[in-house]
């Protein structure tokens, strides 16, 4: 069986589940797309350690600054957060968004 790298899982845009089933993003309900993302912060360790160019260990403190700077950079991030939002709904009070 083919190892699968960080790389190749952060570059697509569709989601390899536990069976080795392929599955496009726009085909998921809102509740496994916001499980992927949970599953990807949870195992940024695993992934910040599983790159095909190993000198990236070096280059981040740790899998928290690798996800914060590469993870929510990657197409298969941006695209999930793009499948998600939802500019109808939002909080009912007033809230301080970083960066607004």
């Amino acid at each position: 069986m083919k190892q699968i790298n960080t790389e190749m899982v952060l570059n697509r845009r569709g989601w390899t589940d536990g069976w080795g089933n392929i599955l496009e993003l726009d085909t998921m309900d809102k509740d496994y797309l916001q499980n992927v993302l949970y599953y990807l912060y949870k195992n940024r360790d695993r992934y910040w350690f599983n790159c095909n160019d190993a000198s990236l260990i070096d280059k981040f403190e740790d899998g928290e600054e690798f996800f914060q700077k590469v993870i929510r950079k990657s197409t298969l991030w941006t695209s999930i957060i793009e499948l998600l939002e939802s500019p109808n709904q939002s909080f009912n009070f007033d809230i301080d968004v970083p960066g607004k």
